[in-house]
């Protein structure tokens, strides 16, 4: 059970993520977020999108991972003064629960719960968006990388671009941004990313090879592009290929589950950005 003083440091987190977001949201909104109070407050459409997006993800886990006994304390946000103004958030799962199927459910149910709000955020923030003519980017800026599913929202939603012009995405397009982002991130079939647990909910033990696929991968792209996944790449290292073993369930996943798994990986693959940033 979760101390009174484990629910205060979850929401002491919580508020203090709620204003590092809005900060960064101000700033990429073109205000001072420390000039004045409306200076701050200009980032708070960015910062309330973002936190639902990353609330959804956690609550994803945390109702799911409750129905099946696991206890789940509440997630930790951690603040950051970023670009995004946020490291995201965490659940501190006491123990894992070993049925594959439980696993395979409270792993997927973070992804999904934030792929809605982050999509919805993203089409909105498109149509809210300018453009700029020319087909080049501002003189100086960031410039950030476009998903499939990105492309396939702009086409659909975005009133004033074309191949000719440059999409200016709004604050609440951003973080939706953000929250496809981390989805990609989050479903890495490696370590104990939520991709990982499905990997190992759908293949066991054969689920550590699957880090010698993806570490080179995170090596190439770092040399081609975003320096940022050396990083990433550096940190599955650490988290190795070691998984706690499941005490039940030995056999295979039942189809409807192997199905959200092939579900999972097709929306990985719409949703990764190879080049997430540059800097211009």
């Amino acid at each position: 059970m979760e101390t009174f003083r484990g629910k205060l440091l979850a929401l002491s987190l919580f508020l203090l993520t709620c204003l590092t977001t809005t900060g960064a949201g101000a700033l990429l909104a073109g205000h001072d977020p420390l000039s004045s109070l409306a200076g701050f407050t200009s980032g708070i459409p960015y910062s309330f999108t973002l936190m639902l997006v990353l609330t959804a993800h956690e609550a994803g886990h945390y109702f799911v991972a409750r129905r099946y006994g696991v206890a789940s304390p509440l997630p930790w946000f951690i603040p950051a003064p970023t670009l995004i103004g946020t490291f995201g958030a965490v659940i501190r799962l006491p123990r894992l629960p070993g049925s594959r199927i439980a696993l395979f459910d409270i792993a997927l149910a973070g992804p999904l719960a934030g792929l809605v709000p982050s999509v919805v955020a993203l089409a909105v923030g498109i149509r809210l968006s300018t453009s700029l003519p020319g087909g080049s980017p501002p003189a100086s800026g960031m410039e950030i990388g476009e998903s499939l599913l990105f492309r396939l929202l702009e086409w659909v939603f975005s009133t004033g671009t074309s191949e000719h012009s440059t999409l200016l995405l709004s604050p609440v397009g951003f973080a939706g941004w953000v929250g496809l982002l981390v989805t990609a991130l989050n479903l890495m079939p490696v370590g104990q990313l939520d991709g990982g647990h499905l990997a190992w909910a759908l293949l066991g033990v054969r689920a550590r090879r699957l880090l010698w696929v993806v570490f080179p991968m995170l090596l190439y792209l770092g040399y081609r592009g975003w320096k940022g996944w050396w990083i990433w790449a550096v940190l599955l290292l650490l988290m190795g290929v070691s998984h706690p073993e499941l005490s039940v369930d030995a056999g295979r996943l039942p189809f409807s589950r192997i199905a959200w798994g092939v579900a999972a990986l097709v929306i990985e693959i719409l949703v990764f950005v190879p080049d997430p940033l540059r800097f211009v």
